[in-house]
């Protein structure tokens, strides 16, 4: 019971004020947001691609019109060379390819035509061109020597190709691309990532409660009382624990349901990893409060605790990114295991495959919790 009062004077005392509310409620919630809105979203976009068309034949119109029926492309018809090449250089456009003088002639002589691609830099929009080009040569190449196994040449290949033309581009058979939303959205790890930032803002909460409490001499008063050293750490424990599981719930259901952001997992599946890392915050906070002894001490968390730990761990890049040593230290941050865990989610695993993320979490919270229990000293004052 001493602990839920201290846990209760805690909540009161952060969360019940309208400052408080302020700051772990609705400014994560809106940042958070406005994440969303700006880059968070996964967008689908169609690829500008430049091109000039030197043929005279069937075959550099129907391959045109094949490219403009596809919605990854956006065509771009240039004038010259030049102006091709500066839509490239200048990044106006993704890519650009030429159709050569004498394409369909080519084609019908039974020889590959070569189409030149111009890029500035490899890219997946320009591979994805070069393979889209690659195929539908090939079927020309393929209905050609078809054709020609049945005898036909020159101008009656020419007539059988013109048909075979006219009936391709009515589209008689078509695929359809069901989109089972098995990716994880690329830009998730971001939004995740300001999201843990402002979860662990409650170590600072819980640090500033508790320095208050040394400079007002009220710990010690309760210490006084037949209220042990646990006891007092377990309060301000709950206390957080609280205020930080109300902030969780806000963000998920205003991000969710606000601001329809596709997490692609469940709802309670990513409350329960939140919690989690919540437990771990919490335990990090009970250590940093039994070590710093002075207010103004506490401009030095934000630096030393939870930036390094938020940049390791992957909430401003992906973990890939970075050096090999520095994904095994990784490791030994929580950021790092909950970001995981969500992805993985998103991606189809179920939350009971994540007791190993799970376990480490709890395992981040127990010794923690335990070594600022130890350290702290509630009968102390503030130092300096």
């Amino acid at each position: 019971m001493n602990s839920l009062f201290i846990a209760y004077n805690m909540l009161r005392r952060t969360l019940l004020q309208k400052k408080g509310f302020l700051m772990y409620l609705l400014i994560p919630a809106g940042v958070v947001s406005l994440i969303i809105g700006v880059m968070g979203q996964q967008q689908e976009h169609r690829i500008d691609i430049a091109y000039i068309n030197m043929d005279q034949g069937p075959f550099g119109a129907h391959l045109l019109q094949e490219l403009k029926l596809l919605p990854d492309y956006r065509l771009q018809e240039q004038s010259s060379g030049a102006d091709l090449k500066e839509s490239v250089t200048k990044q106006k456009t993704s890519g650009a390819f030429i159709i050569p003088e004498g394409f369909s002639e080519t084609l019908l002589k039974g020889t590959a035509p070569q189409v030149d691609m111009y890029q500035l830099s490899v890219s997946e929009a320009t591979i994805t061109l070069k393979i889209t080009l690659d195929s539908i040569l090939s079927g020309y190449q393929g209905t050609v020597d078809v054709h020609r196994k049945q005898g036909l040449e020159d101008k009656s290949l020419q007539e059988a190709m013109e048909k075979t033309l006219t009936q391709m581009e009515k589209h008689q058979v078509k695929a359809h691309v069901t989109d089972l939303n098995l990716y994880v959205n690329p830009n998730m790890h971001l939004v995740v990532g300001f999201m843990l930032m402002f979860m662990m803002g409650v170590i600072n909460n819980t640090i500033s409660v508790i320095m208050e409490d040394r400079r007002m001499r009220t710990m010690a008063r309760t210490f006084t009382a037949p209220v042990r050293s646990i006891e007092i750490m377990l309060g301000n424990f709950i206390g957080s624990f609280l205020v930080g599981t109300l902030q969780v719930l806000v963000i998920l259901i205003v991000t969710r349901y606000v601001t329809n952001y596709e997490y692609g997992l469940p709802f309670f599946s990513q409350f329960v990893m939140l919690e989690f890392f919540l437990l771990a915050s919490m335990g990090i906070a009970s250590a940093i409060a039994g070590m710093v002894k002075n207010v103004s001490n506490m401009g030095l968390i934000n630096s030393l605790v939870v930036t390094p730990t938020c940049m390791l761990g992957g909430c401003f890049w992906p973990i890939s990114l970075m050096p090999e040593w520095m994904q095994k230290i990784a490791n030994f941050v929580p950021q790092k295991w909950v970001i995981d865990a969500i992805q993985q989610m998103a991606a189809g695993h179920s939350l009971s495959q994540m007791w190993m993320h799970m376990g480490v979490l709890t395992l981040f919270a127990l010794i923690l919790l335990g070594v600022g229990t130890v350290i702290l000293k509630p009968e102390d004052a503030e130092v300096g």
